[in-house]
C-alpha cells in the first residue's frame, strides 16, 4: 500500500519585522584596584603617541601614492568626529 503524502502542518510564515542587532556590552570588573587602573592608564598614555603617529604616517603614504587628497582625508575625519557626536 502507497503511502500518502500529507502536508506539512509547519508552514514557514514570512517575517516583516527583523531582529535588531545586540549591542556590545563590555564585562567590567569591579575588583578592578586602583593600581591595576592606573598602570593600564600609563599604557595607555605610551601607546597613544605611537598609535596616532602610525595613523599619519599611512595618511601620507596614501597621499602621496595618490589613493586619496587631502580633502578626501579631511571629509574621512569629519565623518568620523559626526558619527562620534552621536
Amino acid at each position: 500500500m502507497p503511502l500518502k503524502k500529507t502536508p506539512s502542518r509547519k508552514r514557514s510564515k514570512a517575517t516583516t519585522q527583523k531582529k535588531k542587532p545586540r549591542r556590545a556590552t563590555a564585562r567590567r570588573t569591579p575588583n578592578l584596584a586602583a593600581g591595576d587602573l592606573d598602570a593600564m592608564a600609563e599604557r595607555l598614555d605610551m601607546m597613544l603617541p605611537e598609535v596616532m603617529s602610525r595613523i599619519a604616517a599611512v595618511e601620507h603614504m596614501m597621499i602621496e601614492k595618490k589613493l586619496c587628497s587631502h580633502t578626501d582625508l579631511r571629509n574621512a575625519r569629519r565623518f568620523i568626529d559626526e558619527q562620534e557626536s552621536w
